[in-house]
């Protein structure tokens, strides 16, 4: 039973995290009914995309590489930093499409802010875990 409800709890959490996001940078931007009719569709994408890109493929090349760093080849090393670098690189394109996606959607000074606010979001993020894990550790 624990197993399954692993999952579930982190799903969970996914979906409570993107809610606190979505409401942070809603705050942050000040979006119009109009930019936010336009805006969140984009925004969706983008972040469904940068995720899988940064948080699946990239992360999970790193821990296979933790794993086996000592056993690979130089060859294979090579391989492996070429593909991270695609990886990259395919994030990077990624941020410039997006931000040439909003363009005429939101003003420029919006687009500096949602950058902004995604840091911000990140960091409060961040900092929260560093409570909650020095808290735990206390106990």
């Amino acid at each position: 039973m624990t197993l399954i409800a692993q999952p579930e709890g982190r799903k969970g959490m996914k979906d409570k995290i993107r809610t606190l996001k979505v409401e942070f940078i809603t705050e942050k931007l000040n979006l119009s009914s109009v930019e936010a009719e336009k805006f969140w569709p984009i925004y969706n994408v983008f972040d469904k995309t940068y995720m899988k890109l940064k948080h699946e493929k990239l992360r999970g090349l790193k821990n296979n590489l933790k794993k086996e760093i000592n056993e690979i080849s130089e060859a294979v090393a090579l391989s492996k930093l070429n593909e991270m670098t695609a990886i990259e690189d395919d994030l990077v394109q990624l941020k410039q499409s997006f931000r040439t996606q909003l363009e005429g959607i939101i003003s420029n000074k919006k687009i500096l802010l949602l950058k902004i606010a995604e840091d911000g979001f990140n960091r409060r993020m961040m900092d929260k875990l560093k409570r909650r894990s020095k808290e735990q550790k206390r106990q």
